[in-house]
């Protein structure tokens, strides 16, 4: 008689291997127990033979995602996969793989399997999502994975915390100016200064202290004075790009330098937005009763007196960001990307009467900045030259090679869905010679698989096939789509009242501009160049 596992489960639709990796794996892998996803996949490839599953995919998810769907996008597709009826059951190692979140991520995963029938199968019992008693059976699983989870989490944070009190680093990352070292004889973690630590010496040197001058005296240095002065000196920042002021500021506000490790200063809090979960790591005051302070166990870079010192400067010149109510100021805001370093142009305003400017934030970027309502006028002026290139084109000609690749596209498509019920005849003759005998189980199910493997090529080709169909739809429609809302914002530009009105105008019509400049001047003619990218719907 057949067992649970090894009977037969009546031949439908695809069968798939959902296969996620956990933190306390990572730890059996610490422990000489391998890799955590080969043993896994091996062992439910192994029971999807048995039971004479065809397998259509294998879904693969890392520790690094998060305990929630949201931040599990492996899950999120599986999920997608299986509302749509793509599967006729999903192969797990056990349900707790499927959902450790909360009650409304529990609730999304069983009612995804329930109303699409598809069947949950481990090595240990098969779930039928139209059996109650397996529903219940189902639900209490999810519940008692969310508690182990609970459970597993607090013991790591108190882990953590002990590290901390103890003067070990917590952090899977070193700040910059560290290496982060493994302790001899003993768990746990520490630092040790490498060669970047002299750049956090001089910067908290040219802070608190000041840059020697011609005349002998020193000349304190502010945060964006030592982004220029690490920029020019080819510096990488601790991202690998250039130097910006916050990067500086993060530097002196953090206690490590000192000899400090600190520990909650930036604390995970959990918020609903668009009814979703999502994480935050809002700062804190130095304070707050989350944060804490050990000395650690690592080498200090500078002393206490210059970490103090540079802590109070900074308390005594905090930034001043600007009121949000003042609204939009600029008509370009967010539109304009440099074309040197590829971040956005800002607008500055000038004292004295002079015009606002448009420059690059950044003083390394080699771009020069223009007055901002010459670079808007030059938008326009592209803007308009551009439709009247888009409207040039003859029609006729357009519309007949257009009409000659839709019926090219329509083709491809009949001679893929032909070779798609050809592929389920060959499906059908596989189950026929197995039952026959003439397919052994081995040959049956590598059979299969590679049918899966052509269908679900076919399909993705399909889609791509229907997808260039769509983007020919609406290119065959951008004229009499994207020539009137061109025309309007021309035409309404001039009567907009605010620069909110007008940046609002200039977005619906433009995904991005690409500004250039080197050079330019009182005395040199400038070699601004303006690209506009119009926003088309091909």
């Amino acid at each position: 008689m057949l067992s649970e596992n090894s009977r037969i489960v009546p031949f439908g639709r695809d069968y798939c291997i959902y296969l996620r990796k956990s933190r306390s794996d990572l730890e059996a892998e610490a422990h000489g127990q391998g890799d955590t996803l080969l043993r896994h996949r091996t062992k439910l490839l192994s029971l999807a033979k048995a039971m004479h599953l065809n397998i259509g995919r294998i879904y693969e998810e890392g520790v690094k995602s998060g305990e929630t769907i949201t931040s599990r996008p492996v899950m999120q597709e599986l999920l997608h996969d299986v509302e749509a009826g793509q599967w006729a059951g999903v192969l797990v190692m056990e349900v707790e793989r499927l959902a450790r979140g909360d009650t409304i991520d529990q609730g999304l995963v069983s009612r995804a399997f329930q109303f699409s029938g598809t069947r949950i199968i481990t090595p240990v019992k098969t779930y039928d999502p139209q059996s109650e008693f397996d529903q219940e059976y189902f639900e209490f699983g999810l519940f008692m994975s969310r508690r182990e989870y609970k459970t597993i989490n607090r013991r790591q944070q108190l882990g953590r915390l002990a590290s901390v009190n103890e003067g070990k680093w917590p952090s899977n990352r070193a700040p910059y100016g560290y290496d982060r070292i493994k302790l001899e004889g003993q768990k746990g973690w520490t630092l040790r200064p490498n060669e970047n630590a002299q750049v956090v010496a001089d910067i908290f040197r040219w802070y608190t202290e000041g840059q020697p001058t011609p005349s002998g005296s020193l000349r304190r240095l502010g945060a964006s004075r030592i982004v220029t002065l690490l920029n020019k000196a080819g510096i990488p920042s601790p991202g690998g790009r250039d130097w910006t002021p916050n990067s500086v500021k993060d530097i002196l506000r953090n206690p490590a330098y000192a000899g400090w490790v600190r520990w909650g200063n930036r604390p995970q809090v959990k918020v609903l937005r668009d009814g979703a979960v999502v994480k935050t790591r809002p700062r804190t005051k130095e304070d707050s009763e989350t944060m804490k302070l050990c000395r650690g166990l690592h080498e200090p870079v500078i002393s206490q007196e210059t970490f103090d010192k540079a802590a109070a400067l900074l308390k005594s010149n905090p930034s001043r960001p600007g009121p949000k109510q003042l609204g939009i100021k600029s008509p370009l805001a967010g539109l304009v990307t440099c074309g040197c370093c590829g971040r956005k142009m800002v607008r500055r305003p000038y004292r004295n009467g002079h015009k606002d400017g448009l420059i690059c934030p950044y003083p390394s970027c080699p771009t020069m900045g223009s007055d901002l309502d010459t670079v808007e006028a030059a938008i326009l002026q592209a803007l308009r030259s551009w439709l009247a290139d888009f409207e040039q084109t003859p029609p006729d000609d357009t519309t007949a090679a257009e009409a000659a690749e839709q019926a090219s596209l329509e083709r491809s498509i009949s001679v893929l869905q032909r070779e798609m019920e050809q592929i389920s005849q060959q499906e059908q003759r596989a189950y026929d010679l197995v039952e026959q005998g003439v397919y052994s189980i081995d040959l049956f199910t590598s059979r299969c698989q590679e049918l899966s493997r052509r269908r679900l090529d076919l399909e993705q080709r399909i889609q791509s096939v229907t997808s260039a169909m769509t983007t020919l739809e609406q290119q065959i429609q951008a004229k009499s789509l994207i020539a009137p809302a061109v025309r309007h914002v021309l035409d309404s530009y001039t009567l907009a009242e605010t620069p909110e009105e007008k940046n609002t105008l200039l977005h619906s019509v433009l995904k991005d501009v690409i500004y250039t400049k080197t050079t330019g001047g009182r005395y040199k003619a400038s070699d601004m160049t303006i690209t506009i990218h119009p926003r088309l719907p091909f």
